[in-house]
């Protein structure tokens, strides 16, 4: 008999009720999906990077297919793995990580990616967790020694596979990555994703932003995320796409690659469409540029009215997280004016969009029924780029995958509008991000953006501080503009009971945040803390 554990995973995985495989195939595996473009596409380009100084490289898929096989077969030999193991791979964007990354999948092995920053402290226990038999990056990275690091080898000094010697087989259910999760909780997971997850999130990319092949793709985002490796690399690759990958985000010399590269779709975040209106004077953008995507942190109305305004393109708001691979909402790319205008322009919050093709999406209370549009709950999703698991951590699996569905824990409510039957979806804050000031509920992130949109303040966060009395103190983190020091607290007396408006605001040079945007709730602690001689909460 099967237990509700056991049922609960599989609806999780299902999409209007088909578990995977048939009807969705989505092509198999990754290294199956680069093998089927290299037969019909060849010659065509792929991957064009792009450094800080603006010099490029461009491979085409057959390049790719060459030399991934090369690194593959290295791998085997010299590092002695094969299908089912791990390997660790630190990548930068350039074309030597991507190679690396292809290659090791190629062996047959999970790829646990690391972030390049983070220290030795952080990086060992995922590597010990994973079971890594080996940890690679390539010569842009340095590692620290008692990692036993191995840069990847340039694969034009390597030789080809022996005649004869193929790609370790690998089913699509086999593990293909190995992520650390970055949200607000303490304790990082390691999120399995399948080839199978990986394939069927490229599929939902390509059929919602209509990809063709040769169609060009700018990114900028670190790929050892998932936005960035999955938006920016897999989904492109599944999509016959050319892909511009950039060293990093320079908002000076982000405009040549745009005139330069002619893509239609970019791929960026809040921050980083926030310092090219700031910064781009006379803006003008290739005539074919679709949109910007943005995800990994809330994007504002503000934000997306400046890039109507200067730009005259639209910014569609996606996402997701790293247990569902990359996207499970986008705004959609047909969503008329109106709906557009009130939905993102015109919204106190902007919409997430609505679910992407192979997943489904519900706000669920507590007691798993679905709520009420306009109802806040919790942003649950199931479908086919559902992670396996929690790798290593059973009890967090379970509880992840209650009431059949993948448990987000990020809140919000569904809104429908008038000219549109789908649901869309608004994100009002993480379930942990919660403060309870004098027995009252705070949304730290609802506080966050009355903090950001006042004028003279660059950027702000909250953090929640254990209080003898309050219970919870909001302590207020801004980041003031030259000469600007508005009244805090009166402005946010306007929005909040007075009762949990900060009494301290402490100014900082800078809210500390990820790659892509996200607080490093964290390390603000440890900075307020520091500033106030609390204790970290």
């Amino acid at each position: 008999m099967r237990t509700a554990e056991a049922t609960d995973h599989d609806l999780a995985h299902s999409y209007l009720g088909h578990p995977f495989g048939p009807p969705w195939e989505y092509g198999g595996t990754i290294v199956a999906t680069l093998l089927r473009q290299v037969a019909t596409l060849g010659d065509a380009a792929f991957l064009t990077t792009a450094t800080a100084d603006g010099e490029t490289t461009t491979l085409s898929y057959r390049d790719v297919d060459r030399l991934s096989r090369r690194v593959g077969a290295w791998l085997r030999r010299e590092a002695r793995v094969g299908a089912g193991d791990v390997v660790a791979l630190a990548p930068v964007n350039d074309a030597r990580s991507v190679i690396g990354i292809l290659g090791s999948l190629r062996a047959g092995c999970a790829v646990l990616l690391l972030s390049p920053a983070d220290p030795v402290a952080r990086l060992r226990p995922q590597v010990e967790s994973a079971g890594a038999k080996v940890v690679l990056h390539p010569p842009a990275v340095s590692l620290d020694p008692s990692l036993t690091p191995v840069v990847i080898p340039d694969p034009d000094t390597l030789a080809d596979p022996a005649e004869g010697e193929a790609d370790a087989p690998v089913q699509p259910g086999a593990d293909a990555f190995l992520i650390g999760t970055s949200g607000s909780t303490a304790a990082s997971k390691l999120v399995a994703q399948s080839h199978y997850n990986v394939v069927a999130n490229a599929a939902a990319l390509r059929s919602h932003h209509r990809i063709r092949p040769g169609e060009r793709i700018l990114g900028c985002l670190p790929i050892h995320h998932v936005n960035g490796l999955h938006f920016t690399v897999l989904g492109p690759l599944a999509a016959g796409a050319h892909v511009l990958l950039a060293h990093a985000f320079d908002p000076f010399g982000y405009p040549r690659l745009l005139e330069r590269f002619r893509p239609r779709i970019a791929s960026v975040v809040p921050s980083l469409l926030e310092a090219l209106t700031h910064t781009w004077r006379s803006p003008r953008l290739p005539g074919d540029f679709g949109y910007f995507v943005s995800a990994a942190a809330p994007l504002t109305a503000q934000t997306a009215q400046e890039v109507s305004r200067r730009l005259g393109v639209r910014v569609l708001q996606g996402y997701g997280l790293t247990e569902t691979t990359n996207f499970s909402t986008t705004v959609p790319t047909d969503v008329s004016p109106d709906t557009y205008r009130r939905l993102v322009l015109e919204a106190d919050i902007p919409s997430i969009g609505a679910a992407m093709p192979g997943n489904e999406v519900a706000v669920l209370l507590e007691d798993g029924r679905v709520a009420e549009p306009g109802q806040v709950g919790e942003l649950c999703m199931r479908g086919h780029n559902v992670m396996s698991r929690y790798a290593g951590n059973a009890a967090a699996t379970a509880e992840a995958f209650r009431h059949g569905w993948f448990h987000s824990q990020d809140m919000g409510f569904a809104v429908r509008d008038p000219d549109d039957d789908r649901p869309y979806f608004v994100i009002t804050g993480r379930s942990k991000n919660i403060a309870k000031v004098r027995g009252e509920t705070v949304s730290l992130e609802e506080m966050e953006r009355a903090l950001r949109a006042l004028p003279g303040v660059r950027d702000a966060a909250c953090v929640c501080l254990p209080h003898r009395f309050l219970g919870d103190e909001i302590v207020a983190a801004v980041v003031f503009a030259p000469g600007e020091r508005p009244d805090v607290g009166s402005a946010l007396r306007a929005s909040f009971a007075t009762t949990v408006v900060p009494r301290r605001v402490l100014s900082l040079d800078a809210i500390p945040r990820t790659a892509t945007g996200k607080i490093l709730r964290p390390r603000l602690a440890e900075q307020v803390a520091a500033h106030l001689d609390a204790p970290l909460p």
